[in-house]
């Protein structure tokens, strides 16, 4: 009869220990490793250029600094100079950023490369093209005027059939021509004078009729006695 194979807890030791001091153990061992910590090494490293937590810079302030200037101080902190807008009036000199023309605002904290949009007091007033606003009611004229930086002036009632229509847009007390060629050209702020119906002209007279003619039947020849002719 064969000798049964029996194994003590002091055997088993010894071939844990064997297997942990193996060539093999050790080789698969230092590979896992390696994985772990270059895996949270990718995540920190990911994480950081994601959240860029380490270049928050402060917004500098460029109020009344020329554009040259401002641009360069921007750029100096790593953000990007926009210029989104132009203005005429004010107190500040031509050429520079104008108070409260940035956005963000100065000591804000941002993320490197965010853009700051400047607005700068302009040396000329802008030109703008004249919307077409006749054939339209006042309201959406004015809504049209009020869009292109352009002020609503004098609006004046002339006899028409419908009520509050654009006839006419004026600048200056000179018709501005409406739907022909190039667009006219103004600059912001200037003022356009409107000529609007007053719907007080009624149906008759709108179609070229009067009163007199409307009743023209009853001015042909009739016979005086009643019997018709044969």
């Amino acid at each position: 009869m064969a000798k049964e194979n029996s194994y003590s807890f002091k055997d088993v030791i010894k071939a844990w220990g064997k297997f942990f001091i193996s060539t093999y153990f050790i080789k698969n061992f230092c590979i896992w490793l390696a994985s772990i910590v270059l895996f949270f090494i990718l995540v920190f490293v990911g994480l950081r250029i994601y959240t860029r937590h380490s270049q928050k810079v402060s917004v500098p302030s460029v109020e009344g600094m020329t554009l040259d200037e401002a641009k360069k101080i921007i750029l100096e902190r790593k953000l990007v100079p926009e210029i989104t807008d132009s203005v005429f009036g004010g107190s500040s000199k031509p050429g520079t950023i104008i108070p409260n023309g940035q956005i963000p605002t100065a000591g804000y904290s941002v993320k490197e490369g965010r853009k700051v949009y400047l607005t700068y007091k302009a040396w000329t007033k802008e030109l703008v093209d004249m919307p077409t606003v006749t054939n339209i009611s006042l309201k959406d004229a004015t809504r049209r005027i009020e869009s292109c930086g352009l002020l609503l002036g004098k609006v004046t009632r002339k006899k028409a059939k419908f009520k509050d229509f654009v006839l006419e847009a004026r600048f200056n007390g000179a018709k501005i021509p409406q739907g022909e060629g190039q667009p006219f050209k103004l600059h912001k702020g200037d003022v356009v004078d409107l000529v609007v119906s007053d719907g007080s002209e009624d149906q008759n007279s709108a179609t070229g009729f009067s009163d007199e003619d409307s009743n023209s039947d009853s001015n042909f020849d009739k016979p005086d006695n009643g019997i018709d002719e044969f």
